[in-house]
């Protein structure tokens, strides 16, 4: 008798063992639960006072003021050369001040970069494009006594083409007179593409 006591025992405790992870789960959940309800009702209490002390703190305008400081601080104003050709064939070419990026290289570098990218909504509206082949990259410069050397990649060779037959050589030009705008002691501009000096 006491046996089968014991028996029924032993058989009863594994059964109480297994329920006993099936309610913490359920108990974990129901205040998880809890806990989520809690927070959205404090959310929505006191979302009206967060609100006005966000307008009051004034900090999207400090942010704005951050974003405009760092902005100006990556980029500068450049002259750079574009090209307004008119319809009997002709050419004129105008200077235009555009913001251009800092690179961490030269002056030199910056506004040939600037002059690659082409013309912003600003010379756009007066008319002014740019010669210079899209796909034109920037390899290298390097700056000797009063020569630069320009080293571009070969989609330059490709510029102007529509524009006819001096198209390169204006494309040419309008890299000459951007860096002359940015150093008047500049004589010569040599273009070179891919290592090689380019003959217009």
């Amino acid at each position: 008798m006491i046996e089968d006591l014991q028996d029924e025992l032993q058989r009863q405790q594994p059964e109480r063992k297994e329920r006993t992870p099936h309610r913490r789960g359920a108990f974990l959940l129901l205040a998880f639960i809890f806990w989520i309800i809690y927070s959205a009702v404090l959310i929505l209490a006191f979302m009206p006072k967060m609100i006005v002390a966000f307008r009051e703190s004034d900090i999207v305008r400090l942010i704005s003021e951050i974003d405009e400081r760092k902005a100006a601080s990556e980029t500068r104003d450049a002259k750079l050369c574009f090209v307004i050709p008119k319809s009997d064939g002709s050419t004129t070419f105008v200077t235009c001040s555009q913001k251009i990026t800092k690179t961490g290289a030269s002056e030199y570098h910056d506004v040939v970069e600037g002059l690659l990218e082409g013309p912003k909504s600003e010379a756009l509206s007066t008319g002014a494009i740019s010669y210079i082949d899209r796909g034109t990259h920037l390899i290298g410069l390097t700056v000797s006594e009063s020569t630069v050397f320009v080293n571009l990649s070969e989609s330059f060779t490709g510029s102007g083409s529509s524009w006819g037959p001096n198209g390169l050589e204006t494309a040419c030009k309008q890299i000459t007179k951007t860096i002359q705008a940015l150093d008047p002691g500049i004589r010569d501009v040599i273009i070179l593409i891919n290592g090689d000096v380019l003959s217009v």
